[in-house]
C-alpha cells in the first residue's frame, strides 16, 4: 500500500489553493474547470503525494476538516520565517512537552497543518 495524496473539499477552493501555494507547495495541476476546480499541489519534492483541491457544491455540506502532518528535519523556525514572509498570519512555533518544536497553522477552511 502506498500513500498517494489527500483530497481537500472546499467551498472556497481558489482561496485554499492560493494559501498552500503561498506556503511553497509546488503546483502540479492548475484549475481544470469552474464546475469542480480540481487543482493539485505536491506535498513533497517528489511527484507524490499530492493534495487535490475540489469544489464543494453550494447545495452540499462541506466534509470535516483535514489535518496535514509534515516533518521538517529541525527546520520549524525556517519554515515559520518563510510563512511569515509569504504574508500568511500564523502563531510562533511552540516547544512541546516531549521536547520537540511544533508549528500549528490553520488554513482558511479550518484545516490544521502541523510542522514538526
Amino acid at each position: 500500500m502506498n500513500f498517494h495524496g489527500v483530497n481537500f473539499y472546499s467551498k472556497q477552493p481558489q482561496k485554499i489553493f492560493e494559501f498552500y501555494k503561498a506556503l511553497g507547495f509546488r503546483v502540479v495541476q492548475e484549475k481544470e474547470s469552474d464546475d469542480y476546480f480540481g487543482a493539485a499541489l505536491a506535498l513533497t519534492d517528489q511527484k507524490e503525494p499530492l493534495m487535490w483541491i475540489w469544489t464543494v457544491p453550494e447545495d452540499k455540506e462541506q466534509p470535516c476538516c483535514n489535518h496535514l502532518y509534515f516533518t521538517t528535519s529541525g527546520k520549524v523556525y525556517e519554515i515559520y520565517d518563510n510563512i511569515k514572509a509569504a504574508g500568511i498570519e500564523c502563531p510562533e512555533p511552540i516547544k512541546t512537552f516531549w521536547g520537540g518544536t511544533e508549528l500549528i497553522l490553520t488554513d482558511p477552511d479550518g484545516n490544521t497543518v502541523l510542522f514538526v
